[in-house]
């Protein structure tokens, strides 16, 4: 009796024991679920975060990587770039950030400055020619970039530009300085650099040269009479009977002179340090004949080294400038002395298409710069018309 009582007691036991073991397992698996549940929801919530993220270019990769980070990409410009992360959190913040950081140097707008300084080297610098190059640097350096260097393309209006201009008050400078601004930022708009071009709107200003004029004949043999035995007299000649521009001039050689066929060919000119550059036109580089007067001074001329002249331009400016003020002609300098020979021709009848030629011009409306009208010259002309209606009124 008492071991079937034993054995009914344990079987009790057993089974409390049993009862209390699967309410445990049941805990346990319910916080389980509950602990998965949480993790689901708490990686929907972060997944719902990532997918509201809609940039093109931009992902990230939810699998957890061998070496514990998670990995994003973005792509500019065909270009795939990776940056990880301690969770996809931090790897999508990095990667939006490298996008932004790349995107904001791309589209970076370049200061006027700046702009001008690709331009020259892109577009302009091979085709300008040395002293075309130098007056719009100075120009730029001068007048433009004090007033517009540091200012972003894409923060210029036609205001802010007119004003610029409008204050030069040398008109050859805000003539240069208008032309520089309309082909700069015009290239800098149909390149894509900036979206609207405010240089469409501005106002240029036409410079007028300030006229000048020949000599008279009275004029012209005073200054012959004066420079005989100068040491400037074949200089002289050879502005006054062959045209040259007065750099052409100093840079004549004796082999640009050909005696037998009585001829001059103009192939350079000179700057400051006496370099050979590059005429100032293609229609610069010429052959023209040497006039008698001319002709005589090159015959009684001794050669000494390979160059005519030796002076550089600014002094034979300033020396020429001393004599037209002794011979009483304030109003001529020494570019005066190819209006006098272009108007020459014009009176000796020389073709149209001849005088441009020699001249050096590129244009033909160019003659009406050069060629003035003088006195004696009209005088003539009136003469004989008044001769033929004289004649007329006798038959």
């Amino acid at each position: 009796m008492r071991t079937e009582n034993y054995l009914i007691a344990l079987e009790r036991i057993d089974g409390m024991l049993l009862q209390v073991i699967g309410a445990m397992k049941a805990e346990i698996v319910k916080q389980h679920r509950n602990s998965d549940d949480q993790n689901g929801n708490q990686m929907q919530i972060e997944g719902a975060k990532l997918t509201k993220v809609d940039i093109k270019g931009i992902s990230v990769d939810h699998k957890i990587r061998k070496d514990g980070r998670f990995q994003a990409r973005y792509t500019l410009e065909g270009v795939q770039h990776s940056v990880y992360g301690k969770t996809p959190d931090e790897a999508l913040r990095k990667a939006i950030d490298g996008y932004k950081g790349k995107r904001k140097t791309k589209t970076q707008t370049s200061t006027f400055a700046e702009w001008y300084n690709r331009w020259m080297t892109l577009y302009k610098i091979k085709k300008l020619r040395p002293n075309t190059l130098k007056s719009y640097n100075y120009t730029t350096n001068k007048y433009l970039n004090p007033r517009l260097g540091k200012k972003k393309l894409n923060q210029l209006d036609t205001n802010t530009l007119q004003e610029v201009l409008n204050d030069i008050k040398r008109p050859r400078q805000q003539q240069i300085a208008g032309n520089i601004l309309v082909a700069c930022i015009t290239k800098a708009y149909t390149s894509g650099v900036i979206k609207t071009n405010p240089a469409l709107g501005i106002e240029k200003t036409q410079h007028h040269y300030n006229e000048r004029r020949a000599l008279t004949s009275e004029e012209m043999q005073r200054l012959l009479d004066t420079i005989h035995g100068d040491k400037f007299e074949l200089l002289i000649y050879v502005y006054l009977y062959a045209g040259l521009r007065r750099s052409e001039a100093l840079a004549l050689r004796w082999s640009d002179i050909d005696m037998q066929k009585q001829t001059i060919t103009v192939r350079h000119q000179v700057n400051e340090q006496r370099e050979l550059t590059e005429t100032k036109s293609d229609k610069g580089n010429r052959t023209l004949p040497i006039l008698p007067p001319l002709l005589d001074k090159l015959k009684q001329q001794e050669q000494h080294g390979d160059f005519l002249f030796t002076w550089r331009p600014s002094l034979v400016t300033h020396e020429l400038r001393v004599l037209f003020d002794k011979l009483n002609m304030p109003d001529i300098n020494v570019h005066c002395l190819r209006h006098t020979f272009a108007t020459m021709l014009k009176d000796m009848g020389i073709p149209e298409d001849l005088r441009t030629k020699w001249m050096g011009h590129s244009r033909l409306e160019h003659k009406d710069r050069y060629e003035h009208i003088r006195e004696e010259y009209e005088a003539k002309q009136t003469e004989l018309l008044r001769h033929k209606f004289d004649t007329k009124s006798d038959t």
